[in-house]
C-alpha cells in the first residue's frame, strides 16, 4: 500500500515538472525529454522533501530516473517501504 502511495506521489511531481505531457508509470522520461537535468534537480529536492530521504550525488543515475515506476523503486529503497 506504502509503495501505491508513493507511485502517487511521484506520479504527481512529475506531472508538476511538465504540465501538459502525457505520460504514465512506464514512459521514458529521459529518453522522451520530460525531464532534464534542472528538472531532475528540482524532483530530486522534491523526492528528498516529501519522502524524507538523501540523494547523494553518485546516486543520481538515468536508471533510477527513467520512469515513475523506476523511481518509485528507487525512493522505496531509500525510504524502506
Amino acid at each position: 500500500m506504502l509503495r501505491e502511495s508513493a507511485l502517487a506521489t511521484i506520479r504527481s511531481l512529475v506531472q508538476g515538472l511538465a504540465p501538459g505531457e502525457e505520460i504514465d508509470d512506464e514512459t521514458p522520461l529521459i529518453e522522451r525529454h520530460v525531464i532534464d537535468s534542472l528538472s531532475l534537480l528540482r524532483l530530486v529536492t522534491e523526492l528528498e522533501e516529501e519522502f524524507h530521504i538523501t540523494i547523494r550525488d553518485t546516486e543520481i543515475r538515468p536508471t533510477h530516473f527513467a520512469t515513475i515506476r523506476a523511481i518509485r523503486d528507487f525512493v522505496a529503497r531509500k525510504a524502506g517501504l
